[in-house]
């Protein structure tokens, strides 16, 4: 991450809570967690955030497709740079709460 935190959330300089105690631990740009820390964080914010929009969307079926390409990411059919670029493209798309 290039900038701060609070580019990409409503965190501001001054304020308290989760986002504050975050940039305080690991860094404005949290360069201090390491690359699986990172991805681990990303991954169970996806699993919460999928169970909210199960919920929301009263469906938690997957396409077979959808599961079929993420059993051949598994497989290493895409690189890691793939891969990140994937998550920041799904990402930019989910439409928010």
């Amino acid at each position: 991450m290039t900038k701060p935190i609070g580019y990409y959330t409503s965190y501001t300089p001054g304020d308290e809570g989760l986002l504050a105690e975050m940039q305080e631990a690991w860094g404005a740009q949290f360069q201090l967690l390491t690359n699986t820390e990172r991805t681990w964080m990303i991954h169970r914010i996806s699993e919460k955030l999928c169970e909210t929009f199960r919920e929301e969307e009263g469906d938690d079926s997957v396409r077979q497709g959808v599961c079929d390409a993420c059993g051949r990411i598994w497989k290493n059919e895409l690189s890691i740079g793939d891969q990140l670029r994937l998550i920041q493209a799904l990402t930019s798309q989910v439409i928010s709460l």
